[in-house]
């Protein structure tokens, strides 16, 4: 299936009415705020530690077969996992 703007509209919405049904559900708006951090908190923590096992069966697909494209393209979810994890650091997660 062809990746269409339909599928970002559809991802976008879904994303909205995420943030809407936890805000409205929530008491008030500190706590729903508080339920919305907590939830980017496991996203980026999640994001953070699939990036670094790619990286490391990358890497060692990449030594193992001599494949240098793999070695060097093991790089970028590194480079995601350290700018996620730098993000966490600078906003208090």
């Amino acid at each position: 299936m062809a990746f269409s703007y339909i599928h970002v509209m559809g991802a976008f919405a879904a994303a909205i009415a995420i943030i809407m049904i936890v805000l409205l559900t929530a008491p008030n708006l500190t706590v729903g705020t508080y339920r919305l951090r907590i939830g980017v908190k496991g996203l980026c923590r999640a994001t953070v530690n699939s990036c670094y096992v790619l990286f490391l069966v990358m890497l060692v697909w990449g030594l193992f077969t001599s494949n240098e494209s793999v070695t060097y393209l093991s790089m970028l979810p590194l480079a995601v996992a350290l700018l996620t994890s730098k993000f966490m650091q600078r906003n208090g997660l």
